[in-house]
């Protein structure tokens, strides 16, 4: 177990913002982040004498489950231990991103289509269905509630021609905001506004 001044020592030479606490039997502790090692009064003690969390993928058992408790806390690794609390490593932050990168097909050819509509509209088999039947597969589908009553989604699909498909989408009471890499006359809509949030995630 090292003392809080080789934890600074380590955080000053990576730049993490959070570490691993692993015993000497490679028993998971907890983890503990900059700002609380800055903090300790002493840094000639034990980082286990300091109170840390400890959160770990055992807790949480699925992707979405680690996205939200790294969201909700801020994390910037979450450690992965065994049932017996053995520690195997650590999901980083950008490990997360790349792997849902990789599941909603990020990086694929293909047009983006956003769009909103009522909740009690709102149908992922019907819009499957009017992309299946414009020759068209959705790659990937997120969505999030919009207000109480509505819903905004974003789609991925496998292909560049899109018109079709939104002409299908706006009959079944979809609202098109936003298209990006098709062939629409939507593909233009907020341009700007699209390059701007790339250039703020780039930040």
């Amino acid at each position: 177990m090292e003392t809080v001044s080789k934890a600074l020592r380590i955080i000053d030479d990576y730049k993490y913002e959070h570490l691993p606490i692993v015993s000497e039997g490679m028993q998971y502790v907890g983890i503990v982040s900059e700002s609380e090692l800055r903090d300790a009064v002493n840094t000639n003690v034990l980082i286990e004498s300091l109170q840390v969390e400890r959160p770990s993928v055992a807790d949480v058992n699925d992707i979405y489950g680690a996205l939200g408790v790294m969201s909700q806390h801020h994390y910037s690794i979450l450690p992965v231990a065994d049932g017996n609390g053995k520690y195997l490593g650590c999901i980083t932050r950008q490990s997360l991103i790349d792997h849902l990168a990789e599941m909603t097909a990020a990086n694929a050819p293909g047009g983006v289509i956003e769009l909103e509509t009522e909740s009690r509209n709102f149908s992922p088999a019907v819009i499957s269905n009017v992309a299946e039947y414009n020759s068209m597969k959705v790659l990937s589908m997120l969505s999030q509630p919009l207000g109480t009553h509505g819903v905004r989604a974003v789609l991925k699909l496998n292909g560049h021609e899109t018109t079709s498909v939104i002409q299908g989408l706006e009959r079944n009471g979809y609202r098109v905001r936003q298209v990006r890499g098709g062939d629409s006359k939507y593909s233009d809509m907020l341009e700007e506004h699209y390059d701007a949030l790339i250039r703020y995630m780039n930040l």
